[in-house]
């Protein structure tokens, strides 16, 4: 007897410091989507005892993963520090693991060798986790889970962006009458953007983690990029780009201060944006997913469209038991 993908028994929210993979990241490569139907023909990847021993990703396969990263949960340093995992690489699929905890990319990296759905299964067996977060463009399990997303997608704008529409260019003109727009390291004063926005809105337990873990990534990124708008030399705005990929730039964040409001920071900076990953020769930029009508007509107002669909799922998994089936027959 074969034993197969541990029973899926109920979903449930995974724990806090696991739900990075929400709706707060961005990038893509337009690559053949991993096909969600099981094969009779294909087996699940075999790992021997020794091979159990959970090795993270070494030099090469960092520099593979970064190669060809199309999406801002492909980036290992930016996963990492928001969900307190650790990467690793199965048949080029990435996923994070930690104390039990299973987070999923099911995107393939570069050209997918196996069935996603096998590949997720043999992650289960090696990992064991106790609950699991999945990423993937489609669902392939049978189960209806308690705790999930709406589906969504991922937009993309090509580069090079010749000039904005006459819209955003006002806007952008406007803007840096006032503005001076530079690279920046992180500070107190953009922490203290980020808790003004927090205190602004109303965010769940999980989006403001994320926030809070900006400056861990910002931290031991290597990629990372802030673009600040400054007003008399206090900061307006700033956003954060990441620049990791061979042929496209993340989209990651935006902030603007409470106490210096600028029509048209956003759109200055998203400009600025765009000719710095122009510069260092990237084809596009993975605006991060749609979210809401708002946030929807600003990246499509920029030419983004949708390229990649998004469904995400949290469950707990529990090991398949050979005595509970005996029970049964």
């Amino acid at each position: 007897m074969t034993l197969g993908l541990p029973k899926i028994s109920s979903v449930r929210m995974i724990q806090r410091n696991y739900r990075f993979c929400q709706r707060h990241l961005s990038m893509v490569y337009l690559l053949p989507l991993p096909t969600a139907a099981r094969s009779d023909k294909k087996k699940p990847i075999k790992f021997s005892k020794n091979s159990r021993t959970h090795k993270m990703l070494n030099k090469n396969e960092y520099s593979f993963v970064y190669q060809h990263a199309y999406l801002p949960e492909h980036l290992p340093e930016h996963g990492e520090a928001i969900s307190g995992t650790k990467s690793y690489l199965l048949d080029n699929y990435l996923c994070y693991f930690c104390k039990k905890h299973l987070i999923f990319i099911g995107y393939p990296l570069g050209i997918g060798t196996g069935d996603t759905s096998l590949v997720f299964q043999s992650a289960c067996e090696r990992f064991n986790p106790s609950t699991i977060a999945i990423i993937a463009p489609e669902r392939w399990h049978e189960e209806k889970p308690v705790d999930w997303q709406p589906d969504d997608y991922y937009y993309k704008l090509d580069l090079p962006l010749e000039k904005p529409d006459p819209e955003a260019s006002y806007m952008i003109r406007r803007a840096r009458k006032e503005l001076q727009v530079n690279e920046g390291k992180f500070k107190k004063e953009h922490k203290k953007i980020i808790k003004e926005f927090i205190a602004q809105h109303r965010f769940s337990k999980e989006q403001i983690h994320v926030f809070k873990k900006i400056p861990r990534y910002l931290k031991n990124s290597l990629t990372a990029r802030i673009i600040e708008a400054k007003y008399g030399g206090e900061i307006a705005a700033f956003s954060i780009v990441d620049l990791g990929s061979s042929d496209y730039a993340f989209y990651l964040f935006n902030f603007r201060s409470k106490a210096i409001n600028i029509p048209g920071a956003s759109d200055l900076l998203f400009w600025e944006m765009l000719l710095l990953a122009q510069s260092g020769g990237k084809k596009a930029v993975n605006l991060g997913l749609g979210i809401n009508d708002g946030i929807r007509r600003f990246k499509e107002k920029w030419g983004g469209r949708p390229f990649l669909p998004y469904t995400t799922d949290m469950m707990n998994a529990k090991p398949f038991d050979l005595g509970d089936l005996a029970k049964k027959l």
